[in-house]
């Protein structure tokens, strides 16, 4: 009767760890204006789970989704959103030639295709990661639509993309809290001068 009860305290607690994120840091966080437009740069530091490498080794490809979103403030309104941006990067281990392709576009992948993205193969997973952690001059909107003396913020927002997952891993992993990697960020946008 007491370790039934002792179960019964404990298990609020474990159902409550279940469901946090993994952590997601963002760092050197750099956004640019040239006259070509609006570029960001940033590192994204986490840490793989290891069932998350485990799934990849048996075929399983990860997406990870990175979206930028610049707002105007306006004292009479909403805020307007002056810029949106996406970053989408698919992680595939080819046990074949043991190597990591990762695949990176500005749009979903779709099941008909992969559409315009950038493809690089890389030999360890480590290698793999770094694509998806580094953005580097990545453009985030048009240089009009940034103006240098008005009052704008930046919201960021990076994540494992779960509803690209095959189906029977989107039910199980939603509640595991391995597959839960996020990061919601928001704070005031700071133009640095382009060369």
């Amino acid at each position: 009767m007491l370790r039934l009860l002792a179960w019964g305290l404990l298990c609020p607690w474990s159902l409550s760890t279940a469901w946090a994120a993994t952590p997601v840091e963002l760092q050197n966080l750099k956004i640019v204006r040239f006259e070509q437009g609006v570029y960001a740069s940033a590192n994204l530091e986490f840490e793989l789970p290891t069932v998350l490498e485990e799934a990849m080794y048996k075929g399983v490809s990860l997406y990870f989704v990175t979206e930028i979103d610049i707002f105007r403030e306006r004292w009479y309104f909403y805020d307007q959103r002056v810029s949106h941006a996406e970053r989408h990067v698919r992680v595939t281990y080819m046990p074949l030639t043991r190597r990591w392709r990762v695949n990176v576009s500005p749009k979903p992948f779709s099941a008909t295709g992969l559409g315009m993205n950038i493809g690089q193969t890389h030999d360890t997973l480590e290698d793999a990661l770094v694509a998806v952690r580094r953005v580097v001059q990545w453009r985030v909107g048009a240089a009009s639509d940034v103006e240098a003396d008005a009052r704008q913020s930046l919201e960021i927002s990076f994540r494992l993309d779960l509803n690209q997952l095959p189906r029977p891993l989107q039910m199980g992993a939603a509640s595991q809290s391995e597959w839960n990697l996020k990061l919601a960020k928001t704070q005031r946008l700071v133009l640095e001068p382009g060369p």
